[in-house]
């Protein structure tokens, strides 16, 4: 083989791109949309509120009862209150005081949060916070605890 053969084979191959890309586009999929097509979209949705949600801030406290299910046997929760904090947007569940477990999350605009344990994803307790307190679930793996807190400060 000369060298004017390689150079010969590589324009045949690069006449060829051209080729199978105008097949790809044919294929009758549209390009993906620009980002300026995107723009008009993202400007049209609804503005999210700016800053940490406070209107619930305050000390919650109440307890853990257990709901009941035929299909396993779950432990009945200590019968201590629990406390959960909120401030700034964040709330803080002291789950079990007596090993320093905390569950932490994200208060949103709706009072709806979901807190859950740093190291175990399992273990998480959802639900929605108002003026009087805050009502919800707490579930341990397959187990499930209503959760019903009063507002203390």
């Amino acid at each position: 083989m000369t060298r004017g053969d390689g150079g010969a084979r590589r324009r045949r191959h690069l006449s060829i791109l051209p080729a199978l890309l105008a097949a790809a586009c044919a294929g009758g999929e549209s390009p993906p949309p620009t980002p300026r097509a995107a723009a008009p979209a993202a400007a049209s949705r609804p503005a999210q509120a700016s800053g940490p949600v406070t209107k619930f801030d305050g000390r919650y406290v109440g307890t853990l009862a257990l709901q009941p299910d035929r299909t396993r046997r779950c432990p009945e929760p200590p019968n201590i209150e629990r406390e959960l904090f909120v401030q700034n947007g964040r709330a803080r569940f002291n789950f079990n005081p007596q090993v320093q477990q905390v569950l932490t999350g994200t208060v949103g605009q709706d009072g709806s949060v979901r807190m859950a344990d740093s190291l175990d994803r399992t273990i998480a307790t959802s639900g929605v916070l108002n003026e009087q307190g805050f009502r919800g679930e707490h579930r341990n793996g397959l187990c499930s605890y209503s959760v019903q807190m009063t507002k203390r400060g």
